[in-house]
Formats: structure tokens, C-alpha cells, sequence
């Protein structure tokens, strides 16, 4: 029997962001900065963070993503996403437990428009000859420190991206009810590296993730990028399996 997720959204829809619409324009979002960390957390401590939808990666663990985009429709901007490893269906994705954006209005623009679990605060990449570190404050408190150490520079072919799920209330067919995101972002990558992962810091409360523990490092890459934010191609019902509640919005390439 395949192993479910049991966190029930239809009892968090007061905490969950509520998008505008299912309508945004893609974002194009050139020579993007993408520090990505994994680690391996102990699945006793991931309980109830993902949704019944889904299914738990086996062994669990979580993805930091610090990136600074250097160009967008509202500037320049950082963000620090962290997603918990799942699937949806037989397709691996990381779902969104908590973000950080280093300006208001790139928070606020994400949260109506992805459905971004996201806040503003104090997010910073920064490149040294040894490291690449990725460093998250709110409200005066550090919640992430991270780092790529000792980069190495590797085929671009060798990196791979999944697909993002964020939960979010969403207005489908007059009504405004919680559901799950996909958000598939394109990436053409100019130079990656890679190295070994390390996390100094991490609170997990500040990115709505409870208990959860880290456990063993697994890799951390770094890429320029050339991205972007996609329109929205699919909704899913957050109880349902996802090949039983899936709903397409649209077909994002044909119309990018």
C-alpha cells in the first residue's frame, strides 16, 4: 500500500495565503543565483507536515533554496524557500513549507499570485572562495544559516530542479476553498557547482515545519540560471490521491 500524507489543509485554511486568482503571467526571471541544500530528515519528525495528497519521500528529507534573482517585475530580490521531498502521484516534488523573501513587495506579490507560504525578511546570499552561504533572519533572529563548502564546478546536466507544491486558498469555480499549487519553473543553467552541504542554523518554526529535525547532509549545488515563475498549469484537491483530484488550469507552454 503506498504511504499518504496526513495533514487534513481543509482544517488550516485560516493560516493558509489566498491567492487573487489562478490567472498571474509567468515572471521571466534571467541570471538567477540558486544555492540549493538537501538533507535527510528523521521521518518521525516530518509527521503532519504533508498533505494527504501526497506521498512521503522515503528516506524523508528537506530542500533550502536561497536565491537571489537579480531581475524581476517588482527588482531585484532574495528568497529562501523550504520544501519537504514527496510526490505526487509517481512525480517527485517538493512541497513549500516556508519561505522568506527579502522585500515586501516580492512577498506579497508571491504569496497572491503562487500561493507562497511567504514572509519579508532579512535574506542574503553570499559568495566566498571557499563557500557559498545562504543566511535568513526575522525579526532579529537567525532561522537559517546553509552552505555550499568547497565549490566545485560540474555539468549543468548533472543538477536537477522538481517541481514546487504550495498550499494555498484559491478561488476555483466561484468559490474560494484550500488547494494544492503545481509550480514548475523552466531552467536553462549557464554554471553549476556543487560541494558539501552544511546547515549552522535552523528553526524550524520559523518555516512552519513543527517538530522537524535535520538529520544527515546529502549534497548542495549552486547554478546561475536563466528561470522563471510559470502561469498556473495545475490545481489539485488536497484530499484526494493527486490522479484521482487533479485539475488542469491550463496549458502553461503552449501560452508562454
Amino acid at each position: 500500500m503506498p504511504l499518504y500524507g496526513t495533514l487534513d489543509l481543509t482544517t488550516k485554511s485560516a493560516s493558509l495565503p489566498t491567492m487573487r486568482d489562478l490567472e498571474t503571467e509567468a515572471w521571466a526571471l534571467p541570471r538567477a543565483e540558486m544555492l540549493q541544500v538537501l538533507v535527510e530528515a528523521p521521518r518521525a519528525t516530518t509527521e503532519g507536515l504533508l498533505p494527504k495528497a501526497m506521498h512521503p519521500a522515503l528516506p524523508a528529507y528537506v530542500i533550502f533554496a536561497v536565491t537571489h534573482y537579480s531581475e524581476s517585475p517588482v527588482g531585484p530580490f532574495t528568497l529562501a524557500v523550504m520544501r519537504l521531498g514527496s510526490r505526487a502521484g509517481a512525480h517527485p516534488r517538493g512541497f513549500v513549507l516556508g519561505a522568506v523573501a527579502s522585500t515586501v513587495d516580492a512577498a506579497r506579490e508571491l504569496k497572491a499570485r503562487w500561493g507562497f507560504p511567504v514572509e519579508a525578511g532579512t535574506v542574503k546570499l553570499v559568495r566566498r572562495h571557499d563557500r557559498i552561504g545562504g543566511v535568513v533572519e526575522r525579526d532579529g533572529k537567525r532561522v537559517l544559516d546553509c552552505a555550499l563548502i568547497d565549490p566545485e564546478a560540474i555539468a549543468g546536466t548533472d543538477v536537477q530542479y522538481i517541481n514546487w507544491v504550495t498550499a494555498a486558498n484559491a478561488p476555483l469555480d466561484g468559490a474560494v476553498s484550500p488547494m494544492l499549487v503545481q509550480v514548475d519553473p523552466k531552467y536553462t543553467i549557464h554554471k553549476a557547482e556543487r560541494g558539501r552541504p552544511e546547515v549552522k542554523a535552523f528553526e524550524g518554526a520559523a518555516w512552519n515545519a513543527g517538530a522537524l529535525r535535520l538529520g544527515d547532509p546529502i549534497v548542495a549545488t549552486c547554478c546561475t540560471v536563466d528561470t522563471d515563475l510559470p502561469r498556473i498549469r495545475f490545481v489539485m484537491d488536497p484530499l484526494k490521491p493527486v490522479f484521482q483530484g487533479t485539475r488542469k488550469i491550463r496549458d502553461t507552454r503552449a501560452e508562454d
